[in-house]
């Protein structure tokens, strides 16, 4: 089913669907009462990760599905091979990882939907470390909002917070003030070129195209990032020690890919 742009998988979980139609439902009334925003609150899901590359860290994650800048950017990368998004890996997953899928759509519909104050987002489980958008993407600036006080509800959480779409996160910064506890990672549109560093933001997150390109970003100054365990590296993205400002990430992918990559980047 599709509501306000993003479309769920329906049918596959009972407790998914029940979560759903019950935030669809408190949606629709408008103007929600205390206890409707509770309820939001409660099914929102942060997320522990027990294992993988982001091991130690909780996050707070939405979805390229419905998200306006994530379209955009995908519909971009389709003319223009170098534009990172065209080898999207939450959009990837997305489509085996049903489960995933909902609830990062469901999370990413109510932070985009409703402000929260900070008392409320103190109800969100966090831990001594915090990452936004290990999957997805700032969709407005009222996504961007929520996130910023939800950082500052846990000011003993160290936070990474990623985003290509800065423009929202700026905004909310100007408003509300950058937390001592959180660091801005701002992700470079195109694949081999950091970007250049927005306003409020800390470092570049850049995807280089093959190794050699990888190894000579390190040798100038940038941290490496290839397929590392956040905690083997000191979790320098969330405590804002890294020595540089750029973060390289060597692409993975195919030979024949690379290959059309590089040959892409000489022009």
């Amino acid at each position: 089913m599709r509501y306000r742009n993003i479309e769920f998988l329906t049918g596959k979980s009972r407790k998914f669907d029940a979560d759903l139609y019950r935030v669809i439902e408190i949606l629709d009334k408008g103007i929600l009462t205390a206890v409707d925003r509770a309820e939001l609150i409660r099914i929102y899901q942060s997320s522990y990760h027990d294992d993988g590359k982001i091991e130690g860290i909780t996050s707070c994650d939405s979805s390229c599905n419905g998200c306006g800048f994530c379209q955009n950017m995908l519909e971009a990368a389709s003319k223009d091979i170098t534009i990172i998004c065209g080898f999207c890996y939450d959009e990837a997953q997305e489509r085996y990882k049903i489960h995933a899928r909902n609830r990062h759509s469901l999370n990413l519909l109510i932070m985009m939907t409703v402000e929260f104050t900070e008392e409320e987002l103190k109800r969100i489980p966090m831990t001594d470390l915090g990452r936004v958008n290990s999957s997805g993407e700032t969709p407005n600036v009222t996504y961007a909002r929520n996130m910023i006080k939800v950082v500052y509800a846990n000011p003993y959480t160290d936070f990474g917070y990623w985003a290509k779409n800065t423009s929202p996160v700026i905004q909310a910064i100007d408003e509300l003030g950058k937390p001592d506890n959180l660091k801005l990672i701002q992700s470079s549109i195109h694949i081999g070129k950091p970007a250049k560093l927005a306003k409020h933001f800390d470092y570049t997150f850049t995807v280089y195209p093959d190794e050699a390109t990888t190894e000579a970003a390190i040798r100038n100054g940038s941290s490496p990032c290839n397929g590392m365990k956040c905690k083997s590296c000191g979790f320098k993205c969330y405590k804002g020690t890294h020595t540089g400002t750029d973060i390289a990430e060597l692409l993975r992918t195919s030979k024949a890919k690379r290959k059309v990559i590089l040959e892409a980047m000489s022009f």
